[in-house]
């Protein structure tokens, strides 16, 4: 009976339902097409989401065919339905029954992540301009013999987007028809050698898993970091033997990850993995690349931080990141560098509809990262006036020092974010203790306020020898104390103490610096100086000075004591030539002594007044003779200080240990 009433639902539905889904459909028709007679055609409706992205996207009108473009890209990736039917569309679709002939690799699988599965392509973002290295790796995958690939590249070039996009090739079938079915397997190596500590045991077990990849016939395994795997250097596990004899496969393909330096420390030299790997270089994109990215990019910044970027922000983020950010290599800087203005724009923005990213807040994000001017802004030309005013409170009677050094850093500036240049490079000439090194100080505090003086004693490198330990070399794989420095803190003063003492090959490291802005360090790695004002010390020749009256000090006393370094060989020529300005100070003489004795002194008893609420008061005859007795012409201002401890702040210390002041009471000298 059950059976009989199911039978007779299951009629039941199929006359009553079938002719009323036919209603509903030949009735729909008309109804579709008056909706279609009064709705906008697809064109109308372009060209008003195309008016308003170009609105809200342009803001210079010389650049409207480039958005006009831009906005095609956007209509075609972000608007437009796709249309399954399409050829192009049936291109994209994952080659027929590819899950189905994955392989049986139950053991190996437990130590891998699949590239080329569903759930890992859905997230990944594409890649643009690398079109000639993935064919390279294609091609060389599908050899008869040797089909394995070395990839190369600094870190952060993309290396490792360039895999994905190679495996999102693979996973769509846009690649050769031999890739066409092939599994992309990134092995965890780590993972496998935590499964014993024994060498021949972890042999064995990564022997078992490639072997089981052989089998499935269609496995390419990824190792990540391939120059740790192939040595017995320290902190490295030598599994030669095993890849190499996987290698030599027909049926097994593998890609390496490494870096330029490790390669050729590593891999390189090794005749028995070299000629088995195909090598592919992996080179910062260009900026016409980054351009590009950056316009995908920031599409989808829009949607994820709710705000409208322009055209001109994105060629803003590019330039600036390009000039700016030189430890990171493109996109990276050029995408961490507008994710990070984004999110400032909408932390510090009270509403929070309708923002736009403009490019003054690319350049406030970038001071803010890089604690360096940017731009010629209102501030810095604020500085830049009264430069003289306030290195003449801190520096004392220096005045034509000042006024040169000042009148050099304003026409450097004034080129700002556009020389290849460090921001300046000036060569401080003079007696000791005369205030070359506070004048860099104060230069500091000025413009990088509390980033540290970058600061360096050049005698301390008088011979080849010495130089590796300033910019490395391969043999110790040690960066170098200036490059380390500088790769920490880009922007700022370098203060090179003692520049004469250098040697001659040094010199000339530094003369590539002030004419090119860069260098090369010992492993051959670029290390950008443009945002930093270099400053070295000498006080080579000066004893010249004293033969002349110190109060004259003027252009042809300079140009004697330059002539007069060159004709000792202290420095050739186009080393001088290279500085934005030589400045020369002035020995001290005794009313600037008296002065800097003043000064040096009320630090004193402003410090013994906050420790021990003590008064101390000294008249002007104690500090007269002070002075006196000091050898300041040929020593300057250390000696004084050294002076002041001796006769003022050793009498000083005695009362107090002595207990014989107290707190509130007076001392006068």
């Amino acid at each position: 009976l059950s059976i009989l009433i199911f039978f007779f639902i299951i009629q039941a539905i199929y006359v009553f339902t079938i002719p009323l889904l036919l209603i509903s459909y030949f009735i729909s028709i008309p109804i579709n097409f008056l909706i279609y007679l009064i709705q906008p055609s697809c064109e109308v409706i372009k060209n008003k989401i195309k008016t308003d992205f170009i609105r809200t996207h342009l803001l210079q009108s010389e650049n409207q065919i480039v958005v006009e473009r831009w906005f095609d890209y956007f209509y075609k990736n972000f608007i437009e339905k796709t249309r399954w039917w399409k050829l192009h569309s049936l291109f994209l679709t994952p080659p027929l029954g590819r899950d189905w002939t994955q392989g049986y690799t139950p053991t190996l699988d437990d130590f891998c992540i699949n590239l080329t599965s569903s759930e890992y392509q859905k997230p990944i973002k594409r890649i643009f301009g690398r079109e000639n290295e993935i064919k390279t790796i294609e091609t060389a995958l599908t050899k008869t013999q040797s089909a394995n690939v070395i990839i190369i590249g600094e870190e952060g070039v993309g290396k490792h987007t360039l895999i994905d996009d190679v495996a999102y090739h693979i996973y769509n079938g846009q690649t050769n028809p031999l890739l066409a079915y092939k599994r992309l397997l990134k092995i965890n190596l780590e993972k496998i050698l935590t499964q014993t500590t024994d060498q021949k045991q972890r042999e064995n077990l990564l022997s078992v898993l490639l072997e089981e990849a052989e089998e499935a016939k269609n496995v390419i395994i990824l190792i990540d970091n391939f120059d740790k795997y192939v040595s017995g250097d320290q902190d490295r596990v030598d599994l030669t033997l095993v890849f190499e004899k996987m290698a030599k496969s027909e049926h097994l393909q593998i890609i390496g990850i490494t870096t330029p330096f490790l390669y050729q420390k590593h891999i390189y030299n090794n005749d028995h993995l070299n000629h088995l790997f195909t090598p592919v270089n992996i080179k910062e994109i260009n900026r016409s690349q980054a351009e590009e990215i950056m316009l995908d990019v920031c599409l989808r910044y829009e949607k994820h931080y709710q705000i409208t970027i322009p055209y001109e922000t994105i060629i803003a983020t590019v330039d600036k990141s390009d000039f700016y950010i030189t430890s990171i290599p493109f996109p990276e800087k050029a995408i961490d560098l507008l994710d990070h203005a984004c999110s400032s724009l909408l932390e510090n923005s009270k509403s929070k509809k309708n923002l736009v990213l403009l490019p003054a807040h690319i350049d406030e994000t970038l001071s803010s990262i890089t604690h360096t001017p940017t731009q010629l802004s209102q501030k810095i030309k604020d500085k830049l006036n009264s430069l003289e005013t306030d290195l003449n409170n801190k520096i004392i009677n220096q005045g034509v020092a000042i006024n040169s050094l000042s009148s050099a850093l304003r026409r450097s500036f004034v080129l700002l974010g556009k020389r290849k240049k460090p921001l300046a490079s000036f060569l401080f000439l003079g007696p000791t203790g005369v205030g070359k090194t506070e004048t860099a100080k104060a230069l500091n505090s000025i413009f990088f306020k509390d980033t540290p003086i970058i600061r360096f004693d050049m005698s301390l490198y008088q011979s080849k020898d010495d130089i590796p330990n300033l910019i490395g070399s391969p043999e110790t794989n040690q960066p170098g104390q200036l490059t380390n420095a500088l790769r920490n803190n880009p922007y700022g003063v370098l203060l090179l103490d003692e520049i004469e003492k250098a040697d001659r090959d040094l010199l000339n490291i530094f003369l590539t610096i002030f004419d090119e802005g860069y260098y090369n360090d010992g492993n051959d790695k670029r290390v950008d100086c443009k945002n930093l004002i270099i400053i070295a010390t000498s006080n080579a020749g000066t004893n010249l000075l004293f033969t002349k009256n110190t109060s004259l000090i003027s252009p042809k006393i300079t140009n004697n004591l330059i002539s007069f370094l060159t004709e000792e060989n202290l420095f050739s020529p186009e080393f001088l030539n290279r500085f934005d300005g030589v400045i020369l100070f002035n020995p001290i003489d005794k009313i600037s002594a008296e002065t800097i004795a003043k000064a040096k002194l009320q630090i004193i008893i402003n410090d013994i007044y906050k420790l021990y609420k003590v008064k101390i008061s000294v008249k002007d005859e104690m500090i007269n003779q002070v002075v006196a007795s000091s050898n300041y012409a040929q020593f300057g201002a250390r000696e004084l200080e050294r002076t002041l401890r001796q006769t003022i702040e050793d009498k000083i210390v005695k009362l107090i240990l002595e207990n014989k002041v107290k707190e509130g009471d007076s001392i006068s000298l």
